[in-house]
């Protein structure tokens, strides 16, 4: 995960919500803030989004792909706080929560509350990732939420994550001809995770799986004297 910075609720959300006797409801302005917020990667998991996941038959060969590209999360769940169905500081964007054989993300929590917040710094700090992938954090309380309510550490996940990361790493020893990166580059490196790149469509993303890349990247800038 990667701290989320909110901005402001769109127009078009604000004159909904303020709509006398109103429910919560998608509207495509809200989904289109959401997804330019973020970077157009999921809040959680930090996949592509949008994108529609295979659900695959009982045979394992035939599939079909899920009916959205996307999910609307509340961080705080619409059944538990009614009164936070329609405030667009609880709210980002997710995959459509099943990779492989697993669901996960918002997907699996439904009406689950977590503890943590991906718009909260200090939540993002206790934050780790293991060699293979595993993202964990230094709190039990939000591991095992992690793992129990998000689902995050699924076999596809961690190695997709570990995998982002391994190609980083191919890419510096290929620049640099040896293991001795320097401050410099991977300053540059970091920064380029950091940051949302214009695609061919002229939209700012994130790149993938940018957390883990960006923890490693600081590890080893802490690791040269």
């Amino acid at each position: 995960m990667i701290k989320i910075a909110k901005g402001k609720e769109p127009k078009e959300w604000t004159e909904y919500r303020n709509t006398p006797g109103v429910d919560y409801q998608s509207i495509p302005e809200l989904v289109e803030s959401l997804l330019k917020e973020q970077g157009y990667i999921c809040a959680y998991c930090m996949r592509r989004i949008p994108h529609r996941d295979k659900l695959y038959k009982k045979d394992g060969i035939k599939y079909v792909l899920t009916d959205e590209s996307h999910r609307i999360e509340h961080i705080l769940s619409r059944e538990n706080h009614p009164d936070r169905k329609l405030d667009y500081s609880n709210m980002v964007i997710c995959c459509p929560g099943h990779i492989g054989d697993e669901d996960h993300c918002d997907r699996l929590k439904k009406s689950n509350d977590i503890s943590f917040s991906p718009l909260d710094s200090a939540f993002i700090s206790t934050l780790s990732y293991k060699t293979d992938g595993e993202i964990v954090s230094s709190e039990q309380k939000y591991n095992k939420e992690i793992n129990e309510v998000l689902n995050l550490n699924t076999p596809l996940l961690k190695q997709n994550r570990k995998e982002s990361w391994e190609s980083v790493k191919r890419e510096l020893i290929t620049i640099k001809k040896s293991n001795a990166w320097s401050k410099a580059l991977i300053e540059k490196y970091i920064q380029k995770y950091r940051s949302m790149h214009i695609n061919k469509e002229g939209k700012s993303q994130y790149i993938p799986y940018c957390g883990i890349v960006v923890y490693n990247l600081q590890k080893k800038y802490r690791q040269i004297q």
